[in-house]
C-alpha cells in the first residue's frame, strides 16, 4: 500500500489537478455549446463564404469552381462517405434538385463534407456522381458560419436564400426534424405557396 502523500506533495499536485480540471471544463463547455440551438448565422457573409470556397473533383484532386451567377437558393448538403443514410439520401436529393431546375428554379446544391480527408470526400462525391460543387475541404475549418449549420450528425440539408437567410434545416438543436420537411420547404421557397383551386 503506497504511503500517504505529504503536505508538500499535495501542494505540488494541486496546480496540476486544477489545470486538468480547467481543461476538462473548457472542453465540456465547447462540446456542449456546439450542440445547442443557436440562432443560425445569416446574412451576406454566409453566402459569400459559400461562393468563395467552391470546388469540383478533377483528376486526383479538386479544382476551384466559380459561379457566373449565384443561385437564388443554395441547399447545403452535409454528408460523409462513412454515413449509410447519406448514401440513401443522395439519389433523393439529386431527383429533387433536378426536378426543381427543370421547372426553371434558380437553385443549386453545395456539398459540405464531414469526411476525415479530402480524398475521402472526393471518393464519396465520385461514387455518388454528385453533379454539384462542394465546399473546399481544406478551408472548411476556417468557415464557422458554414460549420455551425451542420447539426449533430449527417445527413443534413440546410436552405440558404440569396440574402444569406437560413430558410430550413433538418436539425433544431439536438432534435432531428428530418429531411423531407426541408425538401418540401425547398419547393415552396422556389415556387411560392400553392394556390387554392379557383384562387387568384
Amino acid at each position: 500500500m503506497p504511503a500517504p502523500a505529504t503536505t508538500s506533495e499535495r501542494r505540488r499536485r494541486l496546480p496540476r489537478a486544477s489545470a486538468c480540471l480547467g481543461l476538462l471544463l473548457a472542453w465540456l463547455a465547447a462540446t456542449w455549446g456546439a450542440g445547442q440551438a443557436h440562432p443560425p448565422p445569416a446574412g451576406p457573409a454566409l453566402r459569400q463564404a459559400i461562393a468563395l470556397h467552391l470546388v469540383r473533383p478533377e483528376g486526383a484532386g479538386f479544382v476551384r469552381e466559380r459561379w457566373t451567377r449565384e443561385p437564388d437558393i443554395v441547399a447545403l448538403y452535409f454528408g460523409a462517405g462513412w454515413c449509410g443514410p447519406c448514401h440513401a439520401f443522395v439519389p433523393v436529393l439529386r431527383r429533387t434538385r433536378d426536378a426543381l431546375r427543370e421547372a426553371g428554379a434558380d437553385t443549386e446544391v453545395v456539398y459540405v463534407s464531414l469526411d476525415a480527408t479530402a480524398s475521402d470526400m472526393r471518393h464519396y462525391m465520385r461514387r455518388q456522381e454528385m453533379p454539384w460543387p462542394a465546399i473546399d475541404h481544406r478551408r472548411l475549418r476556417h468557415l464557422p458560419a458554414i460549420q455551425a449549420l451542420a447539426g449533430p450528425a449527417p445527413p443534413n440539408l440546410v436552405l440558404v436564400d440569396r440574402e444569406g437567410k437560413v430558410l430550413a434545416g433538418g436539425w433544431e438543436g439536438h432534435r432531428f426534424r428530418g429531411l423531407q420537411p426541408v425538401l418540401d420547404a425547398w419547393g415552396r421557397a422556389l415556387t411560392g405557396p400553392p394556390q387554392a383551386p379557383g384562387g387568384r
